[in-house]
């Protein structure tokens, strides 16, 4: 008995070719992708791109730059005086950090300014962190260096001078390295950097914080469920038969799709009102800080627009591939936690490998989430979106079209009388 109950079971799962991708196909492909996405073993600084803009002529300006290219950080320099220049290159992404040195060789260890550091708002904590570790570390050496070897006095032979005057001078000696002893203490005691966030438009903005960065990642793949009860709504039709009475009524399939995604497209948007609303609203209230929109509501409304056009083209095209539910949750669902794992949702693009990074821009997730980056933490403008928009209505406008074309062609085959 049981061994024939065991080979009907082995034939029922032989047949369930579904079930049996979610139990090996998908978790090995998800596997080879996290692992891939995770394996960067270099440190977070190497092979990163900063510009300097300082006193060309400065002794410990060029020690630092030494120090830091043999980190493997590719440095640019530029004179005194071209900050424009280095703010320009930062938007443009030639650099990924700006640094502007305005101490001199004459600046006393007591009067000397912090560093200033310039960086777009989407950059990320953890590198950044990494970054000033490293430039704090040579910056401080170097410039205790050239502090030490200036302060260098000549050797005094004491030996001809009487007791007095010997005592004297050790004394001064003593005095005179104390003193340059407790500057040293006090210039490491004083902060070495002073951040400035810039907007797309160059203005200094706050801080970006953690919200800023997570909840447009996952209000994105929220949306992109959609598909699940779409796909069940027209896995019923072919269930009840539907398709039949929907071909006796004459109606055209692109008629159709359209009354189809339009409440579900409503969905999609009260999704998206809902978490920027919880955002707002109920994160203070976990102790986080609040997402706070920056710019006009309009390229907003349509990157909500924009993204839900794409899932729902995504998720028609699967309903009307899907013979049924659980096929359709098989190849729906695997898809969206692919495109996410893709896509920097579920790993932020700055933790992969260089390749993985170019790879990410095919997922449709990834242009959503720049966009919203962007426009969220850069204060960029629509035209700053624009190829992310046109990247998203051009997948929805493929996915749509092959899922009419299919969905026509089952209402002329899959008629039951």
């Amino acid at each position: 008995m049981i061994g024939a109950s065991l080979i009907k079971e082995l034939k029922l799962l032989s047949r369930d070719l579904h079930g049996l991708a979610v139990l090996f196909v998908m978790p090995v492909v998800f596997m080879l992708i996290m692992s891939v996405a995770l394996s960067r073993d270099a440190d977070p600084h190497t092979d990163s791109r900063i510009v300097l803009v300082g006193d060309s002529t400065w002794a410990v300006n060029e020690a630092w730059v030494q120090a830091l290219q043999a980190q493997q950080i590719q440095v640019t320099r530029l004179p005194e005086n071209s900050r424009a220049e280095a703010e320009a290159g930062l938007h443009e992404g030639r650099y990924q950090l700006a640094v502007i040195n305005p101490n001199h060789a004459d600046t006393p260890l007591a009067e000397e300014a912090p560093l200033q550091l310039l960086l777009t708002p989407d950059t990320e904590a953890s590198w950044l962190a990494a970054m000033k570790g490293v430039l704090r570390q040579h910056y401080t050496q170097a410039r205790l260096d050239g502090y030490f070897a200036d302060s260098e006095e000549a050797d005094i032979d004491t030996a001809g001078l009487p007791a007095t005057l010997r005592t004297q001078v050790a004394d001064t000696v003593r005095t005179q390295t104390r003193e340059r002893f407790d500057a040293v203490g006090a210039y490491l005691e004083r902060p070495v950097f002073a951040e400035t966030y810039l907007s797309h438009s160059g203005a200094a903005v706050d801080k970006p914080n953690s919200v800023q960065h997570s909840v447009p990642a996952w209000l994105i793949f929220g949306m992109f469920f959609i598909m699940i009860p779409l796909s069940n709504v027209m896995a019923l039709e072919r269930q009840t038969n539907t398709l039949t009475r929907l071909r006796l009524a004459r109606a055209s399939a692109s008629t159709l799709v359209a009354a189809k995604l339009l409440p579900y497209f409503l969905i999609n948007q009260l999704q998206f009102v809902l978490m920027l609303l919880l955002g707002r609203y109920a994160l203070p209230h976990l102790g986080v800080p609040p997402l706070l929109l920056s710019g006009a509501w309009l390229p907003y409304a349509l990157l909500a627009v924009a993204v839900s056009l794409a899932a729902l083209g995504y998720a028609l095209l699967v309903s009307v591939l899907a013979k049924s539910t659980e096929h359709a949750v098989v190849l729906g669902g695997g898809g969206i936690i692919l495109m996410a794992a893709l896509g920097g949702i579920m790993v932020p693009a700055y933790v992969m490998p260089d390749f993985m990074q170019t790879l990410t821009r095919v997922s449709p997730m990834a242009w959503g989430l720049g966009a919203f980056q962007a426009l969220l933490l850069k204060r960029a403008d629509l035209a700053a979106i624009a190829a992310d928009l046109q990247l998203l209505l051009l997948f929805a406008a493929v996915c749509l079209g092959l899922a009419v074309a299919l969905y026509r062609r089952q209402l002329r085959t899959q008629v039951r009388f």
